[in-house]
């Protein structure tokens, strides 16, 4: 149990920082990507009237135009396809063909000409005018972009060792977290059991008084008949502090649970002829469930043993198992022993005994539900069905 929390607080710890690391490097990268992006844009924007001018000089011929540079240093190179000649920046890298027809009217688009990335963008050479013509300007991006990948690079190698780190230091923070319960869970389980020791013992040596001194028949066996009561109701105890541990001494195993309840009804009915009640059903054929015999047999022997218990009397308890084809179901139903008008309105009790079946029936992946409708008392359990090949 207490390694299911741990592994479940670090995973925890682990995958929000984790989230953490990962949500504050995209944000990080992101602004980073803008900003770079946001400074050529205007670089280039600032240099627009130097190339209409370029553009609209006399003596303009092709391939003749000024050399251009923004802000930063990168050249401009631009294309004006409507000027005769074609008007264009001296040492072109990229071809008219390539870039005619790219792009929207005054907005800015990257794209990628032999292996290198390019910042276009579109422009009228007079605007305000009737003269359309356009003119395509860009500008070699490729330190912006070493920039950028060098970045990532860098950030995903300091998140990784951050995240390493973060791991080691969430792990132990997982096991600071889960001592504190850790140590009161034990504190609690050596406490039943040294209680449950403790009352063994004046228990035992009440029995012995009932033996040794002048106590009538009738009396010494009705308490000797609680003293066993009491004595169940402390290994009861005991069991169910072992199981809400959930440690499990024994490898589960497909067991034929049809055969088990049989054989433990079997023998409960004969104890409940005794005492004036009558305990009737049956179970079907070749029922599996992936368990322990011993698991099994104490759910059954608790479920009956309850039944016995708390039953009026005279009267018929009525069990069955069944399957569908995920399923196998174990109903027990019968009469309480209460007077059904004052326990129509009552919460349906669930004393150690019922406890100690639905943690078996947890611990084999199923559940319990429990009704009382009147004076009738019914516990369901339901568990996977194990389906064996043969």
């Amino acid at each position: 149990m207490f390694r299911r929390m741990y592994v479940t607080v670090a995973l925890l710890l682990i995958v929000s920082t984790a989230m953490l690391l990962v949500l504050l490097g995209m944000a990080v990268y992101r602004q980073l990507r803008l900003d770079l992006v946001r400074d050529g844009e205007e670089a280039m924007q600032e240099v627009v009237p130097f190339v209409r001018t370029a553009v609209q000089a006399e003596n303009l011929f092709d391939g003749t135009g000024i050399p251009i540079r923004d802000s930063r240093g990168d050249s401009i190179y631009y294309y004006a396809p409507a000027v005769t000649p074609i008007a264009h920046s001296p040492h072109s890298p990229v071809p008219l063909s390539q870039i005619r027809g790219m792009g929207s009217l005054n907005h800015f688009e990257t794209f990628t000409y032999d292996g290198e990335p390019y910042r276009l963008y579109t422009f009228l050479a007079a605007p305000g005018t009737s003269n359309k013509s356009i003119i395509y300007m860009y500008t070699l991006i490729t330190e912006e972009e070493s920039m950028l990948d060098h970045t990532l690079r860098v950030m995903w190698m300091l998140g990784s060792s951050g995240f390493i780190l973060a791991v080691v230091g969430n792990l132990l923070l997982a096991r600071r977290l889960v001592q504190p319960t850790y140590r009161a869970w034990t504190a609690y389980s050596e406490s039943v059991m040294e209680l449950s020791h403790e009352l063994q013992t004046p228990l035992a040596t009440v029995s012995a008084m009932l033996a040794s001194r002048g106590v009538d028949d009738d009396t010494a066996t009705d308490v000797r008949r609680e003293l066993d009561r009491a004595s169940q109701i402390v290994s009861d105890m005991l069991y169910l502090s072992r199981l809400r541990t959930g440690f499990s001494d024994r490898a589960t195993e497909p067991v034929a649970v049809s055969d088990i309840t049989e054989e433990v009804a079997q023998r409960f009915e004969h104890m409940a002829e005794s005492s004036g009640l009558y305990l009737q059903g049956q179970a079907d054929d070749g029922l599996f469930v992936e368990t322990t015999a011993g698991e099994w047999e104490r759910l059954v022997s608790t479920l009956f043993k309850n039944v016995i218990d708390h039953a009026a009397r005279p009267s018929t308890a009525k069990w069955s198992l069944t399957s569908d084809t995920k399923r196998v179901r174990l109903l027990v139903e019968n009469e309480s022993n209460r007077d059904g008008s004052l326990v129509r309105h009552r919460p349906v009790e669930r004393g150690i005994g019922l406890q100690i079946v639905q943690r078996l029936a947890q611990r084999m992946r199923g559940r319990t539900r429990i009704e009382q409708d009147g004076s009738r008392f019914r516990v369901e359990v339901s568990v996977p069905m194990l389906k064996i090949p043969w």
